[in-house]
């Protein structure tokens, strides 16, 4: 019997192996110089998405403002630099040392966001929290962090709310103009921030009538068991880790 798609891949692991996967893939983008480690950690990340039950569609339009601006950084970083066998050299000049300059970039760019924002979509807050709590983080920092993960999906679904409601009254906000923009803001970002700041009061009143932070200290949920999917993740890190060995011996570009 097919599980749900909660249940798969890293949705299933300890948070503890979902916090040193993120790791590893950060410090791989930001450590390792080398483009074929930055490139094989962006493939990573897409393939535990895949293996998580992330919808590929959901995940690349959550990045696609992300996206863009790696193809800005790119651009920026391959006509700034001039060093290098020059490939182009009619209006611009471009070189191979630009290009690599600029691949690098955006490479890190890509895989520092899509790591976090995979994290974001397959660990569970309250799960994370207590692993916090087990490890001695006062459980009030624990909590904020569950607040501030549940937070983004709650926008995401506001957002798509106020646009669906645009589209009833045929508005179609765009930032593609300075008047678009001032739309933008006025039909889109205003009444999301309002109705976050609605959800916020409401959490803080429903807190405060709980009596939230009156004790020093509170219970803190059983470790979880050692899983399939954390073997997984661990197999994961392991040869990511590796291939960063390889690349700096090698000198690998």
């Amino acid at each position: 019997m097919t599980g749900h798609a909660s249940d798969r891949g890293l949705r299933s692991a300890t948070p503890v192996a979902n916090l040193l996967v993120l790791g590893t893939l950060v410090g791989a983008a930001i450590a390792s110089p080398s483009l074929v480690v930055r490139t094989v950690a962006l493939a990573v990340i897409l393939g535990l998405a895949a293996w998580s039950g992330v919808p590929a569609g959901s995940f690349l339009r959550s990045l696609r403002f992300v996206l863009v601006f790696a193809v800005v950084l790119f651009a920026a970083q391959a006509l700034s630099v001039r060093e290098g066998v020059v490939w182009v050299d009619r209006v611009v000049r471009i070189t191979d040392l630009g290009l690599l300059a600029g691949a690098a970039m955006a490479l890190r760019f890509l895989v520092i966001l899509a790591s976090s924002f995979l994290f974001v979509s397959v660990v569970d807050p309250d799960r994370l929290a207590g692993a916090l709590i087990r490890w001695g983080i006062p459980y009030r920092y624990g909590y904020l962090l569950i607040l501030s993960l549940r937070f983004v999906p709650f926008f995401r679904r506001e957002l798509r709310i106020v646009r669906e409601a645009q589209a009833v009254r045929g508005l179609r906000p765009s930032i593609r103009s300075p008047r678009g923009i001032r739309q933008a803001i006025r039909y889109t970002f205003v009444p999301v921030l309002v109705s976050g700041l609605m959800r916020v009061e409401s959490i803080a009143l429903s807190m405060k009538g709980r009596c939230f932070g009156l004790h020093p200290r509170r219970t803190a949920p059983r470790p979880e068991r050692f899983r399939a999917a954390d073997a997984g993740a661990l197999c994961c890190v392991g040869a990511l880790v590796g291939l960063a060995v390889a690349a700096a011996r090698g000198g690998w570009m």
